[in-house]
């Protein structure tokens, strides 16, 4: 009986601490940047589609080397030693929405034409590449918000925007490149950015009916920020936007022009969970800030007597959203505490949507 438990316990510790746990994990594909998702756990599975290095995923149960894991709406298999509790670098690509046959394109939430409809990216709106699935279909980070478009309706980012046509003027250290740029009125710019050939576009982001300069000018594993140069008509100048509270510029940004607004919404892990998502309007040429929207770990705060001490419980969430048209004081619209666990699975971020857009649309 010793013998057999002394052998037990030994199997048991040659099973790795990964497999003991199931909930978010992350791929990761060593030398591969892809990892098929099979249909079976068998590598001679049909695959159902290849999935970047960095996607997170659900693990919902593990089979010796295979773990049963659900990507976005797809179930399937992927070898155990592929899954990571640490989030390594993205692999995706960035790539921008392309639609030959209108302005837009649909972002749904399953792999389908019958799928729910999350949102509608315009063309020229950039998306990380997390996976393709066998069937065509692309499974991406939209501005935060995960799920697939038709791999058609997508193309690779420099299609559509120019690049290596800034002069490198020095090298800012902590801010990066000091980058000069000559703009179609032959007049130039100027801006520093982390990447040393950085994106740019044109769009009308300030809905006036003159394109304007859009610079990416970092881009990270989930997030990438945007730089905004508006066109003055009466000037024929380009005019760098500035916004209230912060310069860094827009993560991932998205336009509403029916509502004449700007949305910054930036990933800070935990597969989305961690975030901020601001709301701006336009003050002439400047982004004034009326909506934030702030999922964190709580932090609660615990007074003895003259000082207090800030207890982070990392297993909880505290999302708040904020109307800041008052100049003088912010007021709370939504707020909740809760457990991690319990968000993955309930439709807190629906909730914390309708809260930030309350009034709105």
């Amino acid at each position: 009986m010793k013998r057999l438990f002394a052998l037990l316990l030994a199997v048991l510790m040659l099973v790795p601490a990964a497999l003991a746990d199931t909930g978010v994990r992350y791929i990761d594909g060593g030398d591969a940047d892809r990892v098929h998702l099979r249909a079976e756990p068998s590598a001679q599975a049909d695959s159902l589609g290849l999935y970047f290095t960095g996607t997170d995923v659900i693990v919902i149960d593990w089979y010796d080397e295979w773990a049963w894991v659900m990507i976005g709406d797809v179930e399937g298999y992927m070898m155990a030693r592929f899954i990571s509790g640490e989030q390594p670098v993205m692999a995706g690509p960035w790539q921008v929405v392309n639609n030959p046959h209108s302005t837009w394109v649909n972002l749904r939430m399953s792999p389908s034409m019958d799928g729910m409809i999350a949102m509608c990216p315009d063309n020229g709106t950039a998306v990380r590449i997390l996976g393709e699935t066998a069937d065509g279909w692309s499974y991406v980070d939209c501005e935060g918000m995960k799920g697939y478009i038709l791999t058609s309706m997508l193309s690779p980012m420099e299609a559509a925007a120019v690049v290596h046509r800034t002069t490198i003027l020095s090298d800012a250290a902590s801010d990066g490149y000091i980058h000069q740029y000559v703009t179609p009125n032959g007049k130039a710019i100027y801006f520093t950015a982390e990447l040393e050939t950085p994106y740019i576009t044109y769009e009308d982001v300030n809905f006036d009916g003159w394109d304007d300069i859009v610079i990416m000018t970092i881009s990270g594993a989930t997030n990438a920020w945007f730089k905004f140069f508006v066109y003055d008509a009466e000037q024929d100048a380009y005019v760098y936007v500035h916004q209230y509270g912060d310069d860094a510029g827009l993560i991932n940004y998205e336009t509403y022009p029916e509502y004449g607004l700007i949305s910054s919404r930036g990933s800070n892990g935990n597969a989305g969970l961690l975030h901020v998502w601001n709301l701006y309007r336009w003050e002439g040429t400047n982004l004034k800030l009326i909506r934030s929207a702030v999922s964190d770990e709580w932090a609660e705060d615990v007074f003895e007597g003259q000082t207090y001490t800030s207890i982070i419980h990392g297993d909880m969430l505290h999302i708040t959203v904020r109307d800041h048209t008052d100049p003088y004081e912010d007021t709370i619209l939504w707020e909740i505490i809760i457990p991690k666990e319990d968000a993955e699975y309930r439709d807190v971020l629906t909730e914390e949507s309708d809260a930030l857009w309350q009034g709105i649309k």
